[in-house]
């Protein structure tokens, strides 16, 4: 028997033909004392009758068996020379879903039932009456009510099952808060109680107490804002009430609800229908005299007519008074009318030729690009419903020059309110331009020459500096103020790139940073004959409030390493390196200054040293929303990426 698993968790047996227990291991105690037998006894004939068969088919067999509260499923497995080996499995937690699917099955089954009789019920009373009688029965509780919400704040037993004769229909229990009915719906979620004597929420109903209620649910019927009153389930026995019984009485509640509101709207539309045929009769008679009325009306029509005719005749002088282009057309791009300006000015047509055709029938005066434009806003303003101005440029039949226009559209529409075309206004705005060309170029200048201003103060500065650092004779005070000169050289050259290139928003980077590199190197020049510059920088362009902190950067690593990288004469490379990775919105820049010197000692904290240049290189980092980090492989190293919105 060594070869059976003494110390499996579930029963394991042996059994011989007779039914005699020949091995059972600890997980098998629990059967056998079912069974009333131990090892070496014979099993009940029911189990024997069992074993014999499963033996003369030569095939297993299973079988449930009951155990307290634990369901085992036993297998019997026939062996050679007529043994059979018997293992059970706990299968307690199966049965006990099955049991819940059962019930939920019997839940969906009332569901189905209660949606079926609010359809053939006559009698909103009859409806209530079965929904109780349904409730209670599927919940297995001796108790269900529904109590309707009063005026005054009380509820009345409108329905309900298992309560004393003379109670439903007659019934009036309180209200308040304080009450189980109140406080359902007051809180307007399921309550759940579980032992109505230990409750300490809200008082019992004296209706409770008479029936020996211990423990219930109770839902609101209807909506938060007007509810209909309460729909209780309960029992004289303590239960423990689950999620599923909750959303059953839940859905009771709703569907009670559905046919309450059903029916109201059904006696609101029999009041209507009554008040409709007696407003047929009031309309019917109305009618008559318009009849009478109508016959009159017609020859004043014709009088309308002639008026409108006339003030036609009105907004097209109105239209040809205006000294701008206007014109509207239907949604197929064809113009219903126009004023003369614009069918002479722009087109050189009278406005005969130009009412009734289409828009791109006119390509010498509207190029592609300007039809484009024209059809975007369009649908722009069809889809929003707003005016959206835009600018085009048209060549003018009367002068043939381009001109520049600025155009405001709107939507008109027909009596119906429905949307059938566009009016649109052309402003002239070509001297208007020229205006801004010229005042934009002036701008330009400007900033060119503050930019230059800027640049020559900078040198001065740095000029001063350097003077004043021949004053003094400690090595420490003049590296700082060669450090400082070397920030404001930085900073000059910037002033001095934007002033060449005449752009002062955005700096051509690469071609700044070789210079500065240029004239760090000569700032340094005792000492740094045998270091090399390796510069690998792709072309882009920063906006100034990252290219100004970004240089300082650049000047401090690589001022860092010139003084502290390559000691004793010591030969080495300083590199550079700037590359970037674009998306829709944004680029992405990495930015590499590195060299193969000494390198900075392990246990060295770049983020918490007392150097002022590294200190400003990592507030100057965050200056520009970027990250920094230390690279130690091959001397030292800083990565620094940052981003900058394109446009």
């Amino acid at each position: 028997m060594e070869q059976f698993p003494s110390k499996n968790p579930n029963p394991v047996f042996r059994l011989d033909k007779d039914g005699t227990v020949l091995y059972s291991n600890r997980a098998g105690e629990p059967l056998l004392q079912k069974w009333n037998v131990g090892v070496g006894e014979k099993l009940p004939s029911c189990i024997v009758d069992f074993v014999q068969r499963v033996i003369s088919l030569n095939s297993p067999e299973k079988m449930e068996v009951k155990v307290g509260k634990r369901v085992y499923l036993i297998t019997f497995h026939p062996l050679p020379e007529e043994y059979v080996n018997v293992y059970g499995f706990d299968i307690s937690g199966q049965k006990e879903l099955e049991e819940k699917l059962l019930i939920k099955g019997e839940q969906y089954d009332v569901l189905y039932r209660l949606g079926k009789l609010a359809l053939a019920s006559e009698s909103l009373q009859t409806f209530m009456e079965e929904s109780v009688k349904l409730v209670a029965s599927a919940l297995k509780l001796e108790y269900c009510k529904i109590l309707e919400l009063l005026p005054d704040g009380n509820f009345f037993l409108r329905a309900g099952v298992g309560w004393k004769p003379g109670s439903v229909g007659k019934a009036i229990i309180e209200g308040k808060m304080e009450s189980l009915a109140g406080y359902t719906l007051f809180s307007k979620i399921p309550v759940i109680v579980e032992n109505l004597r230990e409750e300490n929420r809200f008082s019992a109903p004296q209706i409770l107490k008479e029936h020996g209620v211990v423990s219930g649910m109770s839902v609101v019927i209807g909506n938060g804002e007007k509810p209909f009153g309460v729909l209780g389930a309960h029992s004289t026995k303590k239960r423990r009430f689950t999620g599923e019984d909750t959303y059953f009485l839940n859905s009771v509640a709703f569907i009670i609800a559905e046919v309450i509101k059903r029916r109201s709207a059904e006696e609101e539309l029999r009041q209507h229908r009554e008040k409709l045929e007696e407003l047929i009769k009031e309309r019917t008679f109305e009618l008559t005299k318009a009849n009478e009325q109508l016959s009159r009306e017609i020859a004043g029509r014709k009088q309308m007519e002639k008026t409108l005719q006339n003030n036609v005749n009105f907004l097209e002088t109105v239209l040809n008074a205006i000294p701008a282009p206007i014109f509207y057309r239907n949604l197929d791009y064809i113009y219903q009318g126009c004023n003369e300006m614009f069918a002479m000015h722009i087109l050189g047509l009278p406005k005969e030729k130009v009412v009734g055709h289409s828009m791109y029938e006119f390509k010498k005066e509207f190029s592609e690009e300007m039809t484009r434009i024209s059809e975007y806003n369009d649908r722009m303003l069809l889809k929003e419903g707003v005016s959206l101005p835009h600018e085009v440029q048209i060549r003018c039949a009367e002068d043939g020059e381009v001109g520049n226009f600025l155009v405001h559209k709107a939507t008109y529409s027909d009596v119906a309110g429905n949307v059938i075309g566009i009016v649109g206004v052309l402003l002239d705005i070509t001297k208007r331009k020229k205006a801004e060309e010229a005042l934009l170029k002036t701008e330009n200048l400007r900033k060119k020459e503050i930019h230059h201003r800027i640049k020559n103060n900078l040198q001065v500065i740095s000029s001063l500096l350097s003077l004043q650092a021949e004053n003094f004779i400690d090595e420490k005070v003049k590296e700082a103020f060669q450090d400082s000169q070397n920030r404001v050289i930085s900073m000059s050259l910037i002033h001095e790139e934007l002033y060449k290139t005449g752009d002062s928003e955005a700096l051509d980077f690469a071609a700044y940073l070789k210079k500065l590199a240029t004239e760090l190197f000569k700032s340094y020049k005792i000492g740094t004959e045998d270091i090399r510059l390796k510069l690998d920088l792709e072309k882009v362009s920063l906006k100034m409030d990252t290219a100004i902190p970004l240089g300082i950067i650049v000047s401090e690593l690589v001022s860092n390493s010139l003084k502290h990288a390559f000691p004793m004469g010591r030969n080495g490379e300083i590199r550079v390196k700037l590359y970037r990775t674009e998306n829709e919105d944004t680029s992405q820049f990495t930015l590499i200054v590195s060299d193969d010197g000494i390198g900075l000692s392990e246990n060295t904290d770049f983020r918490n040293t007392s150097s002022l240049g590294l200190q400003l290189v990592i507030a100057l980092v965050e200056q520009i929303n970027g990250s920094i980090e230390l690279e130690k492989e091959a001397g030292t190293g800083f990565r620094i990426r940052f981003k900058e919105r394109l446009g």
